[in-house]
């Protein structure tokens, strides 16, 4: 299990391609598509430097599941605040909640609690409700 250091704010953030993870999610919530869902779980940030899509993408894990990545803009946004914490031996989480309706339609969504890029707002262990 690696060090966490949480990064604590109220700015949400959407993941971007969850609709791609829609199985992990619904393994993660334990949805059976009846009825609409607010899980809060807490969220792993990582850097992926050899993406050959995007060197800044920022893969987004919940219980070592792959479930998005940080849309373009905000990697660019977020890559000091999470390399200050890689820099330290650590990795960055955050307070996050999947929301939506499960199911074989299933339309799951990853909303993250991030401070505004910039902020220093981190703990090294987690607390509070998303």
């Amino acid at each position: 299990m690696p060090r966490l250091t949480f990064l604590r704010g109220n700015e949400l953030v959407n993941v971007a391609g969850e609709s791609h993870y829609q199985e992990a999610l619904q393994a993660l919530t334990g949805t059976d598509g009846t009825t609409e869902i607010r899980v809060e779980v807490e969220a792993v940030l990582l850097p992926e430097p050899a993406n050959p899509h995007d060197p800044n993408a920022v893969m987004v894990q919940i219980d070592a599941h792959l479930v998005g990545d940080l849309p373009r803009a905000d990697a660019v946004a977020y890559a000091p605040m999470i390399g200050a914490v890689e820099a330290r031996s650590r990795t960055a989480a955050c307070e996050a909640m999947i929301a939506g309706r499960g199911g074989e339609a299933s339309a799951l969504g990853v909303f993250l609690r991030l401070p505004k890029p910039g902020d220093e707002a981190e703990t090294p262990a987690p607390r509070g409700a998303f």
